[in-house]
This record gives C-alpha cells, sequence and structure tokens, in this order.
C-alpha cells in the first residue's frame, strides 16, 4: 500500500509523452535487446562454472532491465531523487562490463566475492585504475554518469535540493516538474543506451558472439533508437552492436 497517492503526477507527467516519445524507445529497444540476448544464452550447460558464469552474467542484465523500469516508474511518480539512484546504478553496471569485455574471465572471480571484498576489487574506484581502462572513452562517459547520480540521487547531498522545487516553491513528497521530469528522462534513456552497448561488449567478450549475429532486427532497433536521442554532437564512441 503506497504512503500518497501519485496519481495526479503520473497523469501530469504523462501529459508530456510526445516530449519523451524517442527516449521511450530507445529505453524499449535496450530492455528488448538484453532480455532476448540472455534467454539465448538460457541453454543447457555441462560445467557447473560456466552454467555459474551465465547466471552471474544474467544477474546484471535482469539488474540493467530492472533499473531503468523502475526508474521510469519513479520519474512517472515525481520521484526525481530516487530516480537517479537507479542511474547511478546502471552507470555501475556499464563500467563493470566494460571491464568484463576485457578480461572476460574475470566474470568467475567477481560472483565468488561479496560485500567489501567485491567492492574493492570490481568497484568504481577499482576499475578507474585498470590500465585496459585508462584511455576508454566508454568508461569516461559512464564514470562521469556514476559520480553525477551519486552526489544527487545515491547520497544525501545539497545537490538534490533541485528535486524539490520547482521554480515556485518547495515541495515534500511526490510533486510535477516538467524540466526534471523530461530531462531525467532523457539522461535515463541516454544512460540506458550506452550501459547496453557495454554490455553487449561484455557479451561478446564472454560468450564469443556478437548480439548482432543473433538478433539482428532487434539490433537494428537499437541502433536506429540511438538516432532519436542522440545529441547535437554526438561523442566518438563506436559501439560492437552498431550495424
Amino acid at each position: 500500500m503506497a504512503i500518497f497517492d501519485e496519481s495526479n503526477v503520473e497523469a501530469s507527467h504523462h501529459r508530456l509523452a510526445s516530449s519523451i516519445s524517442a527516449q521511450v524507445e530507445a529505453l524499449a529497444a535496450s530492455v528488448d535487446l538484453i532480455r532476448k540476448a540472455l534467454l539465448y544464452q538460457d541453454i543447457g550447460r555441462d560445467e557447473p562454472k560456466d552454467h555459474g558464469d551465465y547466471l552471474a552474467v544474467s544477474q546484471l542484465g535482469f539488474r540493467v532491465v530492472n533499473d531503468a523500469g523502475a526508474a521510469s516508474k519513479l520519474l512517472d511518480c515525481g520521484y526525481f531523487v530516487q530516480a537517479a539512484g537507479l542511474l547511478r546504478d546502471l552507470a555501475e553496471i556499464g563500467m563493470l562490463s566494460l571491464h568484463f569485455s576485457n578480461v572476460p574471465q574475470d566474470i568467475t572471480l567477481w560472483r565468488s566475492l561479496n560485500g567489501r571484498k567485491q567492492a574493492d576489487k570490481f568497484g568504481p574506484q577499482a576499475l578507474r585504475k585498470k590500465p585496459h581502462l585508462k584511455d576508454c572513452s566508454k568508461l569516461s562517459y559512464l564514470d562521469a554518469r556514476f559520480r553525477l547520480f551519486s552526489d544527487y540521487g545515491a547520497h544525501p547531498s545539497t545537490t538534490s535540493i533541485v528535486a524539490h522545487h520547482d521554480g515556485v516553491r518547495f515541495h515534500i513528497g511526490p510533486h510535477f516538474n516538467e524540466y526534471l521530469y523530461v530531462n531525467t528522462y532523457r539522461d535515463l534513456a541516454d544512460l540506458t543506451w550506452h550501459v547496453t552497448d557495454a554490455c553487449g561488449d561484455a557479451f561478446h567478450a564472454i560468450f564469443r558472439i556478437a548480439v548482432a549475429d543473433i538478433l539482428p532486427a532487434e539490433t537494428q532497433r537499437f541502433s536506429l533508437a540511438w538516432k532519436g536521442i542522440a545529441p547535437a554532437k554526438p561523442e566518438d564512441m563506436e559501439s560492437r552492436l552498431g550495424p
């Protein structure tokens, strides 16, 4: 049972649908690609290690899908800071996926650790120091978003006060805010697309097959979705999922 009735906030935000139609498509294309890529690998495996690695990869994929879905719902309901916390999580998954795309055998070690040990070896701070990621433009993009949304959405900070003001007054609880809704939705779609791209790199390295080879239609949809949300001056980002 919800504490607040967010129905009016959701209805107000849904009236902005035309402003974020390209972003909704990018999210849908990303989620569809991840789901189908994981299902493609849902096969019987004789080696327990191989099955364990698949489950670990799946865990990351499930998390991307659920983060994207939960963040979009939180935005609809007017919980902007909480949505930003999930964007931080997405950025961290993308960073980890880039590492696995370079060192796929580390997926076995990663899943064997937990808590502090896992964070010390595979957390963002550790990943920034990896030689193979030092000059990686994809990591730079994801790391910048990780830092931004850590400050804004994951930790109590003065930065998050902007999420409670609509330009006229402060709000306690979920509320309608056109500017924050549209712009955070754009951040969510852009970030999810890049994280899916990083997951595609990891998928290729771990399973030794390109997503484009097994899901050509879904990959084309994913690539076309980027054209709908790309900034005026796109970053020079080479995607292994691209055509």
